[in-house]
């Protein structure tokens, strides 16, 4: 069983990351026949310039741009393809999600993808927030998420706010704390995140053969 852990800033050594490593440490390394990865956004720059945006300078020739593209965007669908589950760790960016994020979402969609990479997966979201936020990359995410990927989202979720102090804090779920009540919250839900996954594993092909015939959710 594989886990993949979306650490959705593109921003280098972002606390999304820190988060990821946070959740993949305490949680997943410590249950048994689960593999777990993590894939970084701010390692796949050029799905910024996905549909044609070419915001972004960058060095070197269309071709050499067009090829970093094309395999950027073959290794991040093959760790989609490849894993059983997602955890979407998702910063509040004022308000919103950032664009790699909406990127690589509209990645998977049946067309870009050759497939439903996600299709009929469980996914867990994580909002992330510096401050008192994160509610809102958790609304974002559920509300059309699901609709071009056929992702399966969990009515479970979790919000890490003041995410510093938050990844300081010793690993004690059990406490009675504000901090230790979202460990609690991760730890349920990853938990409930790994049964939905091997529920939905015998039937998740006849799922995504049905969601072909109309891959856009309408």
């Amino acid at each position: 069983m594989n886990i993949l852990l979306v650490s959705s800033s593109q921003r280098d050594d972002s606390k999304s990351f820190d988060v990821a490593n946070y959740v993949k440490t305490n949680i997943l390394n410590n249950m048994q026949a689960i593999e777990s990865s993590i894939l970084d956004l701010s390692r796949y720059p050029f799905l910024l310039d996905h549909y044609g945006s070419d915001s972004i300078t960058r060095e070197g020739s269309d071709q050499d741009n067009s090829t970093t593209w094309a395999s950027n965007k073959d290794d991040v669908l093959s760790q989609l393809y490849a894993c059983d589950a997602v955890v979407f760790i998702a910063p509040e960016w004022g308000g919103m999600i950032p664009p790699a994020l909406v990127n690589l979402l509209l990645l998977t969609a049946n067309g870009s993808a050759n497939g439903l990479p996600l299709g009929h997966k469980p996914a867990f979201a994580i909002g992330v927030s510096a401050s008192g936020g994160g509610s809102n990359p958790i609304s974002l995410l559920k509300g059309y998420a699901a609709k071009n990927s056929h992702l399966t989202w969990l009515p479970l979720h979790a919000i890490i706010q003041n995410v510093d102090d938050f990844l300081a804090q010793a690993w004690e779920p059990e406490l009675n704390n504000r901090f230790s009540q979202v460990q609690s919250r991760l730890l349920v839900g990853l938990t409930s995140l790994v049964i939905y996954a091997k529920q939905l594993t015998g039937v998740r092909q006849e799922l995504v053969e049905l969601s072909k015939v109309h891959p856009f959710g309408q």
